[in-house]
C-alpha cells in the first residue's frame, strides 16, 4: 500500500502536479504529504489524493486486508475531500527553497493528546535550549 501511493506521488510530482511529496504512516492510516503550486481547495490535488486511496485500498482488497478502504465513506470523487473518511489539512506559505515542513501524526486520537509533548518540546527549559 505504500510502494503503491509513494510510487502515486513520485508521478504527480514528475507530472508537475505536485512540487514535493511523501508518504508516511501511523497506525492503520497513510499520510500524503504534499506541496504544490495550485490554490487551496484545488481539485486537481484533491481528486490525486482520493485516486491515491482509492489506489492503496485496491492493494489492500487483493491482500485481504481487514477493513481495506474504512475510510473512503463515498464512491465518488466529488471535486473536494470534504465530507468524506479521509481527513486533511491545507494551509497556504510560499516554500523557500530549504523549506522545513514538520507533521504531527496521530490514529484514534484527539487533539489534546498533543498537549503535553509540545509543551515538553516548546516550553520546558529541559528540553528547549532557548528556555
Amino acid at each position: 500500500m505504500l510502494d503503491a501511493a509513494t510510487e502515486a506521488v513520485r508521478e504527480a510530482c514528475d507530472r508537475a502536479l505536485l512540487l514535493d511529496g511523501r508518504v508516511a504512516r501511523v497506525g492503520d492510516d497513510i499520510a500524503l504529504i504534499m506541496t504544490h503550486g495550485h490554490a487551496e481547495e484545488d481539485p486537481g490535488v484533491h481528486e490525486f489524493a482520493w485516486k491515491t486511496f482509492d489506489k492503496t485500498t485496491a492493494v489492500a482488497r487483493r491482500l485481504g486486508l481487514y477493513a481495506a478502504g474504512q475510510d473512503l465513506l463515498a464512491d465518488a470523487f466529488s471535486g473536494n475531500l470534504r465530507g468524506m473518511g479521509p481527513g486533511y489539512c491545507e494551509m497556504q506559505f510560499e516554500e523557500r527553497p530549504s523549506e522545513p515542513v514538520i507533521v504531527f501524526l496521530a490514529d484514534k486520537t484527539e487533539a489534546g493528546a498533543w498537549n503535553y509533548p509540545l509543551t515538553r518540546m516548546f516550553a520546558d527549559p529541559f528540553s528547549s535550549a532557548g528556555w
